[in-house]
């Protein structure tokens, strides 16, 4: 009798326990996207089967407070954002299998010298708080283009399509499909691009908070057009690609952009499209502007739509479509970052 309650035992801890949860082949990545401008992270969780999956895609990042992006920031400041940021992570889960810090225009900016004490002082951080599976890398603008390029082709099941991505310090422009991928990336981010405008004496009637007439608005979108995009290396790009403008669908990525379609209201925009909203809100007062949008954006806000046209025009796109904030999801189950993606025993 006692065997056979022992027996009973046996088969109801097997049968009717259920089973803890677990699948060995379930990873969290963080990516953390280390702007010019400001500081993401993101984490994924990826599927690995006979190929590397992600399991969600709703709104995995999150922006960390700080008064710029980590390259331009001091040792205490690089701290404080990142303990920021890993105190948000905490709070959405305990299990991180690997970190990859991706720094881009920013650091691309710097010295080598400067680089290589940027990267010591990040290093420091992660050895201190002892992560051990991380990587620090600054990325290239080509690596930057393809993780925007691939991010697209993850979101959309797109294997062919062209995006433009806008950050603070460069914008990335590329077209591909299952045969080829080639980029363009330019130092004239949005920030960047102000900071050199605003040297000219000539650009003071576009300058931050000033309010635009339509005939001063166009002045003002030539005027980026004439200084920021007269470029032989920009031009032979797209003169050799030309045939794919009307082919694919090109996509955004970037918050300036994702800025633009929340106010636009509208997927996709076409030039008209921008230029009606950028006169709309190049005569709004500020008053009127802060009712809309946050007070920090609205001195720039017509800066940004007569950028965003000048930038549509040169690089002669008649229809844009919205895309995401960031390269990230192209960069979280790419081999170079995630090592656990490079084979699939």
């Amino acid at each position: 009798m006692k065997i056979k309650i022992i027996y009973l035992s046996i088969i109801f801890t097997i049968f009717c326990i259920p089973p803890k949860k677990y699948d060995p082949k379930l990873f969290n990545h963080l990516v953390i996207d280390a702007g010019s401008s400001g500081t993401r992270f993101c984490l994924y969780s990826v599927k690995k089967n006979h190929q590397c999956l992600i399991q969600h895609l709703n709104d995995p990042c999150y922006s960390v407070p700080a008064n710029n992006g980590l390259s331009y920031l001091t040792e205490q400041e690089i701290y404080d954002v990142l303990n920021q940021g890993f105190e948000i992570l905490r709070k959405k889960t305990q299990q991180i299998d690997f970190i990859s810090l991706l720094g881009t225009g920013g650091f691309r900016k710097l010295s080598q010298q400067e680089q290589q004490q940027k990267f010591h002082i990040l290093n420091r951080y992660f050895n201190q708080s002892s992560f051990n599976a991380y990587q620090i890398k600054f990325i290239s603008g080509e690596e930057e283009a393809y993780y925007a390029w691939k991010s697209i082709a993850i979101l959309y099941q797109s294997n062919e399509h062209i995006t433009l991505e806008t950050g603070g310090a460069t914008i990335q422009f590329a077209v591909g499909n299952k045969e080829f991928f080639d980029y363009i990336s330019l130092p004239i981010g949005l920030n960047q691009s102000y900071e050199t405008l605003i040297s000219y004496k000539e650009f003071e009637p576009c300058k931050q908070g000033n309010r635009l007439s339509q005939e001063k608005y166009d002045y003002c979108k030539n005027f980026v057009q004439t200084h920021l995009y007269q470029n032989k290396e920009l031009n032979k790009f797209l003169e050799l690609y030309k045939e794919y403008s009307n082919k694919y669908k090109t996509y955004t990525l970037g918050r300036p952009w994702n800025s633009i379609f929340n106010l636009v209201n509208k997927n996709p925009i076409n030039i008209e499209d921008l230029k009606t909203s950028g006169i709309f809100y190049c005569n709004l007062s500020e008053q009127e502007l802060i009712q809309k949008i946050p007070s920090n954006f609205a001195k720039r806000i017509c800066y940004l739509f007569f950028y965003h046209q000048a930038q549509m025009e040169a690089l002669k796109i008649q229809k844009i479509y919205r895309g995401t904030d960031s390269w990230t999801i192209g960069a979280s189950i790419d081999e170079k970052t995630f090592p656990y993606c490079n084979s699939f025993n």
